[in-house]
């Protein structure tokens, strides 16, 4: 595309520009068919596999898909295949990946002038479509904005769906409308039948520099705070024989992000050891149960100097309320191999909120972390309030106030303060937005929109 003559526009152009230039992989555009649109910044939608998954699903059925991610200041948007503004496209695909972004939607529908719900849209707007994984649980708040709402996974109507977005008339189960509010939940059976791997690699991921290879979906855990464990079962994964194969393709010097609910829970840990022993990878999740020495020392060699763990809570009356299925000795024997194994850094995930806790289980929160930083850690904490959402055994159950969770978070940070502990707090306003979202309405959805968006 020829540069924009106006400054403010060229200014965003060159944004997308050097972001799109730092990219490596997959870069064809097949037309100016789809408009595919992460709701959030650049650095969240290129850690996730959907961002290139999607387009590239969609590219294989003859659509043509380019990517766009959401930044408060930008106007124009433009596509980071090809530059082009997000105005030339007719049909605009967004993968709602988090509660909140339902706002950036709307925000990215109000710089364009065009009318956020669909209700007051006639046929001369682009067509808004709505999926991912917020959908699978509340599909009817989206549908307020969106034209048709998808649910579940993509692969298990693709075919279909490329039709459709062709222009076919084609009914398609997983396709919900306002003709048609009742829709089903798509779940792929098989993941070995198309074997999700990513195209792009960017050094501005989560998973800097690393090309996302996904090998389980859905989770065979129960706990109770988790919609993954509730909505995505069967818990599907690759075979080793799939992977295997996948990674014979891919150039040694490439590291890989190894993307499944937990990886521990892998069913073929030795094949999956012996598949990546000599890969530089690194893992998205990793239950302290199931850490063993060669799973880190596959790390170690990769590189990481750090590792990521969720206890959730530091008593095991309160893991057990979360159905979190994890015992002190777990933990402790979790800690004590990743200092034998070498590491030295490590960052542990803490949920606080939950009515039966009491002063002493917030005490043990940081016990845990001072503990770990006894035995020769740098530790790194990361605190989020209890969120109950619908699809989850806490459907139903009220959020604690913003007072009581403030209360608790000043609590714990005193504690954690006085034992050297680093740390971070989700913010407890857009958590209780969040959870107003998840358990919204039609109605509701709409009286949050027209006040936060």
């Amino acid at each position: 595309m020829r540069r924009p003559r106006r400054s403010e526009d060229y200014k965003e152009y060159k944004i997308v520009k050097d972001l799109s230039d730092a990219e490596i992989g997959f870069k064809e555009s097949k037309g100016l068919d789809v408009a595919f649109i992460f709701p959030n910044s650049y650095s969240v939608a290129v850690s996730s596999l959907a961002f290139s998954w999607v387009r590239d699903l969609l590219s294989k059925y003859g659509v043509g898909v380019e990517r766009f991610f959401y930044d408060k200041t930008f106007k124009k948007f433009y596509s980071l295949e090809t530059l082009r503004p997000l105005d030339e496209y007719g049909i605009w695909l967004f993968s709602l990946q988090f509660e909140t972004d339902i706002l950036n939607i709307a925000r990215i529908l109000k710089v364009k002038g065009i009318p956020i719900f669909s209700r007051d849209r006639n046929p001369n707007h682009p067509r808004i479509i709505i999926g991912g994984p917020v959908t699978y649980f509340n599909y009817k708040a989206p549908l307020q904005i969106a034209d048709y709402v998808y649910r579940g996974d993509l692969e298990v109507y693709i075919n279909e769906f490329s039709q459709f977005l062709k222009g076919e008339d084609i009914e398609i189960p997983a396709l919900c409308s306002h003709e048609r509010e009742n829709c089903e939940l798509a779940i792929l059976r098989d993941l070995n039948l198309m074997p999700p791997v990513g195209s792009i690699i960017s050094p501005y991921s989560e998973f800097k520099n690393k090309l996302l290879i996904e090998i389980g979906r859905g989770c065979i855990r129960r706990c109770a705070f988790c919609m993954i464990g509730h909505l995505q079962k069967p818990a599907r994964f690759l075979r080793p024989e799939t992977l295997k194969d996948i990674i014979s393709k891919i150039p040694k010097n490439i590291s890989l992000g190894i993307i499944s609910a937990t990886v521990t829970d892998y069913p073929w840990q030795d094949e999956l050891i012996d598949i990546l022993h000599d890969r530089r990878v690194s893992f998205s999740s990793m239950r302290m149960d199931g850490l063993t020495e060669d799973l880190l020392r596959l790390l170690i060699r990769s590189g990481q100097k750090s590792f990521t763990v969720a206890p959730e809570a530091g008593s095991q009356k309160i893991r057990d309320i979360l159905r979190k299925d994890l015992t002190d000795d777990d933990i402790e024997r979790a800690l004590k191999l990743g200092i034998e194994v070498g590491f030295r850094k490590i960052k542990m995930y803490f949920i606080y909120g939950v009515d039966e806790e009491t002063e002493r289980d917030l005490e043990d929160i940081a016990k845990l972390s001072i503990n770990a930083k006894k035995m020769g850690y740098d530790v790194r904490v990361s605190l989020n309030p209890l969120i109950p959402k619908p699809g989850t055994s806490l459907e139903g159950k009220k959020m604690e106030d913003a007072k009581t969770l403030e209360e608790k978070k000043s609590f714990l940070k005193d504690l954690l303060k006085k034992g050297g502990i680093s740390f971070q707090f989700e913010s407890i306003k857009k958590s209780i937005l969040q959870y107003k979202i998840a358990n919204a309405d039609e109605n509701e959805i709409v009286e949050i929109i027209n006040r936060y968006a």
